[in-house]
């Protein structure tokens, strides 16, 4: 037990094991709370470890700005915390994302003190754009516990059903010449909710209408990705088009500044400076040479 438990806190032990580990040291198997208690534990030690080292400092600079704009309050556009009412103001006014939006923030607040500090917000860049298999599949189940408390529940897949559905709806224009195209490929909306009432299905082998992170950990060993991959593919979508006006590309391989004249942590005005012709103008800085 000493060995697995050193092998998890370096990374090198999956979540599912680590899980067990807990359990046989509590005399019970893997309970929700338990469950819920690993991953904010292995998720911790991404955040402080691993995270960083997965971006050069150039790209660490960008994901700075990048996180300085999510920080620059909507109204006042002053500098303030990453917290519930701040990430409303960024997801939760788009009307597709009203139904997940704080499912995704409790997936991101892995301290659960409602805030997102900045090892949070790189932990789950990570994880979204550069998470291995094991990583993504962590991601996915938190967002799908949107309570976090290591059990996700059949409601809490309606939210993102709809959002995806919401996502991927066509133009009234293109419904007409895309309707056979979509029966053919299986990308109507009866498919979404039906592929993830059956994903839930096959997870929940007790049916008791629960599934902990071990039931679905078995069903990506079983079915694949595919489910992770598609969910997670929704959430780029949100985060990058949240973050579209800073002009940073954030890839598996790179992440791009196409502004670099913008620093989203000089933009500190007051209200006074929207309508004062005389006021001090934003001060723009050039990005550091990696």
């Amino acid at each position: 037990k000493s060995l697995c438990t050193a092998q998890a806190l370096s990374g090198h032990l999956p979540t599912r094991a680590l899980a067990r580990v807990f359990a046989q040291r509590a005399g019970t198997r893997n309970s929700p709370w338990q469950l819920g208690e690993v991953m904010g534990v292995q998720q911790s030690l991404q955040g402080t470890g691993s995270s960083s080292d997965a971006f050069t400092p150039k790209e660490l600079y960008n994901l700075k700005q990048v996180y300085f704009y999510l920080c620059l309050h909507t109204t006042t556009l002053t500098s303030c915390p990453l917290d519930r009412n701040q990430f409303h103001s960024l997801f939760g006014t788009h009307r597709q994302y009203k139904p997940v939006w704080q499912s995704l923030f409790s997936a991101i607040d892995v301290n659960k003190d409602n805030v997102i500090d900045f090892e949070e917000f790189l932990t789950f860049v990570t994880q979204l754009k550069r998470g291995g298999t094991e990583a993504k599949r962590v991601l996915c189940f938190r967002f799908f516990d949107s309570n976090q408390d290591g059990i996700a529940e059949k409601a809490d897949l309606r939210g993102i059903i709809e959002t995806k559905l919401a996502v991927n709806r066509r133009p009234s224009w293109q419904t007409s010449s895309s309707s056979s195209q979509s029966a053919q490929v299986g990308s109507g909306p009866e498919h979404a909710s039906d592929e993830y009432m059956q994903f839930f299905t096959l997870c929940d082998e007790d049916q008791d209408g629960k599934i902990s992170l071990e039931d679905f950990e078995t069903y990506c060993a079983v079915h694949g990705e595919q489910i992770v991959n598609q969910t997670l593919k929704m959430l780029a979508v949100m985060f990058d088009g949240v973050i579209e006006e800073t002009g940073i590309i954030i890839t598996a391989t790179d992440v791009r500044n196409t502004k670099p004249h913008m620093d989203w942590q000089d933009q500190r005005m007051n209200m006074g400076s929207l309508f004062c012709c005389s006021s001090q103008p934003p001060v723009f800085t050039m990005p550091p040479v990696a």
